[in-house]
């Protein structure tokens, strides 16, 4: 890899004229004096790659049209064109998978602050009346909401709350902020730093629900960004014949999961800005995932049909599990 690094650049007189890669303009330097792009070569190892994204990947400029163009409709399309030395027409790859990872979970966040406020808001008081009369039922709800609780502060937790406060509060809000008090209560009371701690955690997460789901999203944006050069490594052992430097299946890896993203964000926003009628319908818009992501794979891979399929199931498989034990872990880290 050094290599790359170290070695110098020929003077301007040992140059040949060539023609550029991305406009066919014909000239004699580092830079097409047309279009603007340089000569550089980046089918090299990542680190090389790495070094010169870092100077203008979150740029914006008016490339972002085609690129999405072609990004939503020519799987694969994109990375070809990456590699084949027409950059310069299309945005970064890192430049627009940031932008997609931007929008989806300001997106998300979005719909999850108004499905939370819209729960927050919801009357118990009136079902509480409703099911007065069935006392027996109620109870057996106030057992198992008090056994949840307390297995969430710990076996050895001797904290006994009063749910009346929470099933006769005007709304689920004031109702939570009536546990959170008796828990900082029983925080100032107990004398066991860690119970202390512990309860006041409790209290904190019962005030302010909505900064949990905020740090989940947070730390799900971080946990995909990780996620791509994972997808990648397993890209470069599944397709480890093809003989070919990382940074190829790396890129590949952006392109797919910028589309995924722009894909769930048309799901959010049909859900944010239409009818629940109307917007479950979206959700089938999810099927073209599986569909694009094996057309990729044909058309930048170019093996048989058979074999891609083959490929495609068993990167789905283990993607997904390795998804699953990261959301698992991200979910853990947003309530710790």
């Amino acid at each position: 890899m050094k290599k790359w690094f170290k070695r110098e650049k020929p003077s301007f007189d040992e140059l040949e004229e060539h023609a550029c890669p991305n406009c066919s303009h014909v000239f004699k330097g580092f830079y097409c004096p047309n279009c603007g792009q340089s000569t550089s070569e980046f089918d090299r190892p990542v680190g090389f790659v790495f070094y010169d994204f870092l100077g203008n990947f979150l740029a914006f400029d008016s490339r972002f049209v085609r690129t999405f163009r072609d990004l939503i409709f020519k799987p694969a399309f994109l990375t070809q064109e990456f590699f084949k030395g027409r950059r310069a027409r299309y945005a970064p790859p890192f430049r627009v998978y940031i932008f997609m990872s931007f929008i989806l979970f300001l997106l998300l966040q979005v719909m999850t602050n108004r499905g939370l406020n819209t729960a927050l808001e919801y009357s118990i008081a009136k079902e509480w009346e409703a099911a007065s009369a069935f006392d027996s039922v109620v109870d057996a709800k106030l057992d198992s909401v008090q056994i949840e609780l307390q297995q969430s502060m710990g076996d050895e937790s001797s904290v006994a709350l009063n749910y009346d406060d929470l099933l006769k509060a005007p709304n689920v809000k004031q109702g939570l902020n009536g546990l959170a008090s008796q828990l900082e209560q029983e925080a100032e009371r107990t004398e066991d730093l860690a119970e202390k701690k512990e309860l006041a955690d409790v209290a904190a997460m019962l005030r302010s629900p909505d900064q949990r789901v905020a740090k989940f999203l947070q730390y799900l944006s971080y946990a995909f960004f990780v996620l791509l050069p994972v997808f990648a490594l397993l890209l470069s052992l599944i397709y480890v014949r093809h003989h070919v430097f990382y940074v190829r299946h790396l890129i590949f890896s952006v392109h797919l999961h910028a589309f995924i993203f722009f894909l769930l964000s048309v799901v959010v926003l049909g859900h944010l800005f239409l009818s629940s009628s109307v917007a479950v319908f979206f959700m089938w818009l999810l099927l073209l995932i599986p569909v694009y992501s094996y057309w990729s794979l044909k058309k930048f891979y170019g093996q048989t049909y058979l074999k891609t399929l083959a490929k495609f199931l068993l990167l789905g498989f283990i993607y997904h599990a390795i998804l699953v034990v990261v959301l698992v872990a991200v979910f853990i880290n947003a309530l710790g």
